[in-house]
């Protein structure tokens, strides 16, 4: 599912708030000097791989959407600039935050000084900062995640051509494109890459005690949480360990030992490409167990397609890999 949504304007390239943006008079920004998606390409500020920010289009009826099942989509950002309409970027596989995730994560920010930098910067251009996360606006400071390897830029001088879509929206929601034909191509379309910035990058961060640079996000750790209550049902005599020699958790019995890594990607597919290669290395780089006692686990939010299953099924039977599957959803989900 494609969408088009606006975001204000911005002069360093969403980073932290310029005041620069045209509003009408009653806007939050107007009210405030800022939007809440100025911090939406900071990519110093990132939570296990992941980019968190604000789209306002995902603020007006997320809850309703996610409610639907709707957790992720491509979407299409765009801007009112002076020049004219302007397409900014494409995020694919964008995901919706629901209120736990969103107030984790905030509270991530929060440990991590961001949030207090966040506030300093709305000040530094005179802004209001009682605005930010105000009910009365936006509820959530952080309403989307992405991997910065999903976002595609357009050049600066791709606007919107007249009787399209995006020339015909004047509001900040997300809206759906069913012809996505009509969408320019993107000038970083599928490529790896990521965005220059103009401001230096902070090393400052926030790390889990599990083992050296292991960083892990809110939602890896809601599923690790609900992962755990499970295992203590199926092995109430079982050892249940986290974070020993990184893997994520092992359950050891007398007669076997089985290793279980966690991704919070929405996409089965990304769960096992990251999770597989994980799993391999924690269990036979050092040793070379009997593979009869040796059990690895992905576990991810989403069901298996039928693609996934098939490609599954290869690695167990012609490889004879001991893989296997397992979904958990985050608790909002369940």
């Amino acid at each position: 599912m494609t969408y088009i949504a606006r975001i204000c304007d911005n002069a360093s390239n969403w980073q932290y708030p310029t005041r620069t943006a045209t509003e009408s008079k009653d806007s939050f920004h107007s009210m405030h000097g800022y939007g809440h998606e100025e911090w939406l390409f900071r990519f110093e500020w990132q939570i296990s791989g992941w980019q968190y920010g604000f789209i306002q289009g995902v603020n007006k009826g997320g809850e309703n959407r996610i409610n639907r099942g709707d957790r992720v989509a491509d979407v299409v950002l765009y801007t009112h600039s002076a020049a004219g309409r302007r397409y900014v970027a494409r995020i694919r596989h964008l995901e919706f935050l629901d209120s736990a995730q969103a107030a984790a994560a905030l509270e991530h920010y929060k440990k991590r000084g961001w949030y207090d930098r966040m506030l300093k910067e709305i000040e530094n251009i005179g802004g209001d900062r009682s605005g930010l996360g105000n009910d009365d606006w936006a509820s959530q400071v952080l309403n989307v995640r992405f991997r910065p390897d999903d976002l595609e830029w357009y050049s600066h001088d791709v606007f919107a051509k007249p009787g399209s879509t995006v020339s015909r929206n004047n509001r900040y929601q997300l809206v759906k494109i069913t012809d996505t034909s009509e969408l320019p191509s993107t000038a970083t379309a599928r490529r790896s890459v990521r965005k220059g910035q103009v401001t230096p990058p902070v090393q400052d961060s926030y790390f889990t005690s599990g083992g050296p640079g292991r960083e892990c996000s809110p939602e890896h750790w809601m599923l690790v949480t609900a992962l755990h209550e499970r295992l203590l049902e199926e092995f109430p005599e079982g050892l249940i360990s986290f974070e020993e020699n990184f893997v994520d958790v092992m359950v050891t019995t007398p007669t076997q030992k089985i290793l279980y890594e966690v991704k919070s990607d929405y996409s089965t597919r990304r769960v096992l490409r990251q999770a597989i290669g994980q799993l391999l290395e924690y269990a036979y780089y050092w040793d070379q167990p009997d593979m009869n006692q040796v059990k690895l686990v992905a576990v991810g939010r989403t069901e298996l397609s039928t693609e996934d299953e098939r490609y599954l099924r290869y690695l167990k039977t012609q490889l004879k890999l001991p893989l296997e599957y397992r979904q958990i959803k985050l608790p909002s989900e369940a």
